[in-house]
């Protein structure tokens, strides 16, 4: 089954397009712009989100593992990573990525091919306008969260 995923998480100045393709069990595409951003190699086979976004060295990890309405995993690294956790009510997707003090909650609304909302807080959070296709809202939910974490590196390694 084709599918895709592409948007914008955040806002006109500060904020990543991200268009990703889903074909034979794989996800790949670009998030950011093509001189600042990171391409995506991830392996679904319906249950399980994994691989690397970014490139070989400065590459990142993610694995997701959907059981039912939850998905639960890991993005970064095993040391340096935030978590994921995600619980999908009816065409809501909440949850949390990160740990309670450097983290962010995510908010988002999964309807008619659409996934928006906002991950983050009201001031520091980011929007996320998403169309999504053949993939489950709870993966595209991941993939918005990925993009956010990346986000938050970059935000990071900028202010030091």
């Amino acid at each position: 089954m084709a599918g895709m995923v592409q948007g914008r998480i955040g806002g006109f100045l500060v904020g990543n397009d991200i268009r990703v393709s889903y074909e034979n069990g794989t996800l790949t595409g670009r998030f950011g712009g093509a001189l600042i951003g990171k391409d995506v190699a991830l392996s679904f086979d319906g249950t399980t989100l994994s691989g690397r976004w970014g490139g070989v060295l400065d590459g990142k990890d993610l694995h997701f593992v959907i059981r039912g309405n939850e998905g639960s995993g890991r993005m970064g690294g095993d040391v340096v990573g935030w978590d994921i956790a995600l619980s999908q009510q009816h065409d809501q997707i909440t949850g949390r990525i990160g740990g309670s003090v450097s983290g962010a909650d995510l908010r988002l609304t999964a309807r008619d091919g659409l996934l928006t909302g906002r991950i983050g807080g009201d001031v520091v959070g980011k929007d996320c306008y998403l169309q999504v296709a053949g993939v489950p809202y709870l993966a595209a939910a991941a993939l918005a969260a990925m993009v956010h974490y990346q986000m938050h590196l970059d935000r990071s390694r900028s202010s030091s």
